[in-house]
């Protein structure tokens, strides 16, 4: 059986029986450092912690960019409302005789009638 193999895989046989026992070596080693050790025998210590949180709130600020000045220009009117009142006055004279008519002169067109006005009368406000 040995006789068939050929050089080329005894080789490889041979690199591969040696990357075993070189891992069977590692384990062994690391298996007798532990035990060299002693127990360990774990102790609870307080370690503090502090956390700190941050929460980001997204907030959005609005500034505004055009300001506007509301003005307001008074529009210039004019009412009449103003009523005239007056009251003319007339007196009645005792008609002339056909006789005194005729000696009388007779006045021109021209000559103004004469009006008197009448003060409005003042309200009174009677106090409570």
């Amino acid at each position: 059986m040995l006789s068939k193999v050929t050089g080329k895989q005894r080789t490889r046989q041979l690199f591969l029986l040696l990357i075993v026992i070189t891992l069977l070596c590692y384990i062994l080693g690391i298996f007798i450092l532990r035990l060299g050790r002693g127990y360990v025998r774990p102790t609870a210590t307080h370690t503090p912690t502090a956390t700190v949180t941050i929460t980001l709130t997204p907030t959005i600020t609005l500034t505004p960019y055009l300001t506007r000045t509301a003005t307001i220009s008074p529009t210039p009117s004019q009412t009449a409302t103003a009523q005239p009142t007056s009251t003319a006055t007339f007196t009645a004279t005792p008609s002339p005789s056909p006789t005194e008519l005729v000696a009388s002169t007779v006045p021109a067109a021209d000559t103004p009638i004469p009006i008197t006005e009448i003060p409005p009368t003042p309200t009174e406000n009677p106090q409570p």
